[in-house]
């Protein structure tokens, strides 16, 4: 749940980004907002600094779909985050009250969690919760037992709940947008990228591709090295953008091709980060057992009522499942966290990318291929 680094303090997490340009013409009619519930951890006993969270309270506001959608003309819609303005207490007590409040407040149609898995080196969407077996003491030196399993089983919930979200088409929909992004954001250097054309560009535009600067002195300026702070790149021009691409090394380029491997999981550790999973999961599982319920009790009195029954029907039936949480490795450098944010922002399109388009969960015998699932502990051992 904490980071695995050295206590160091938390660079500026201010983002010099626009959000969205939700302004639509008026032959076009609005676009469906998808509204996404994120949260990060905190702190967790000698982890001074939770990469979740840093990589959390980076995202921006609002995240465009994939391209695929706009050009398939299914479901056309913009991705607005819901970020939790600060970082969940790594406390069992604190998720059981924190997390149904957040959904009850915000009504997200997604809910994704961020937390640290210490044991991998890999970034992981966790396909599956589990009700009982938090024997790990949090920060108060308390399990989950009282506050979650005993409560939960209470009321009826079952041991299992998975994300309903298309397990094969979204790893596939996540891997392709990140080598997509580790290309155009610079974090592979000149591959994929025309020198030719990052010559001409510096020239036209006043910059020099043979300028003598120092390694470092670049990267610090295009937000590729370890000296760059977040917020201070402007990222606006296209000289800059080359320039970046052109400072990473091959042997920086390899290293972030290592550091954004990623995976499915089944097993989320039993510690705070499937407990909060497992909170989400269950939370909408009951929302629907309880509008069921009332369905067998209440008839409706009328067209009307009967029409608005059914809507809050579909309602919970749609949002049922659509959780997932993102594991991330416990890196906290600079370059680390920027990478982070952008295989979050992936992981993100990927998960509404495929539900908007009609893609769920299939049944566990379709053969998934054993290298799809991490086979990593999430917590250090």
């Amino acid at each position: 749940m904490g980071d695995a680094g050295p206590p160091t303090p938390p660079p500026v997490l201010v983002q010099d980004r626009p959000g969205i340009d939700t302004i639509e013409t008026p032959d076009e009619s609005p676009l469906k907002e998808v509204r996404v519930l994120v949260t990060g951890f905190g702190p967790f006993k000698s982890f001074l600094i939770n990469p979740s969270w840093l990589i959390a309270s980076a995202l921006p506001d609002d995240l465009p779909p994939p391209a695929t959608t706009a050009t398939s003309g299914k479901g056309k819609y913009k991705i607005k985050l819901v970020i939790h303005p600060s970082a969940i207490r790594v406390s069992y007590s604190t998720v059981s009250e924190t997390v149904p409040e957040l959904i009850r407040l915000h009504d997200p149609d997604f809910i994704l969690h961020i937390g640290m898995a210490g044991g991998r080196d890999c970034y992981s969407l966790e396909t599956r919760g589990h009700r009982d077996g938090y024997r790990i003491k949090d920060v108060d030196n308390l399990d989950g037992y009282l506050c979650g399993e005993c409560k939960w089983k209470r009321d009826g919930v079952p041991p299992l709940l998975y994300g309903m979200w298309d397990e094969d088409d979204v790893l596939r929909r996540w891997e392709v947008g990140v080598q997509k992004e580790l290309v155009a954001r610079g974090f592979l250097g000149s591959a994929g990228v025309d020198e030719n054309e990052i010559k001409k560009t510096s020239k036209t535009e006043g910059g020099d591709a043979t300028s003598t600067k120092t390694e470092t002195e670049t990267e610090t300026e295009t937000g590729t090295g370890t000296n760059f702070v977040w917020g201070n790149n402007s990222q606006n021009t296209s000289v800059e953008k080359a320039n970046s691409n052109a400072s990473v090394t091959g042997r920086r380029a390899e290293e972030n091709r290592k550091r954004a491997v990623v995976k499915l999981s089944k097993d989320a550790g039993r510690f705070l980060c499937e407990y909060a999973l497992f909170e989400s999961l269950s939370y909408r599982w009951m929302e629907a057992e309880k509008k069921e319920k009332k369905k067998k009790k209440n008839r409706p009195t009328g067209p009307r009522d009967e029409d608005q029954q059914e809507q809050d029907e579909d309602k919970v039936r749609e949002r049922l499942g659509k959780v997932a949480f993102l594991h991330v490795p416990g890196w906290t450098g600079v370059e680390d966290i920027n990478r982070g944010v952008m295989i979050a922002e992936e992981a993100i399109k990927a998960l509404i990318g495929s539900w908007e388009e009609g893609a769920r969960r299939k049944t566990e015998s379709d053969g998934k291929s054993v290298s799809t699932f991490t086979t990593q502990n999430s917590e250090v051992q």
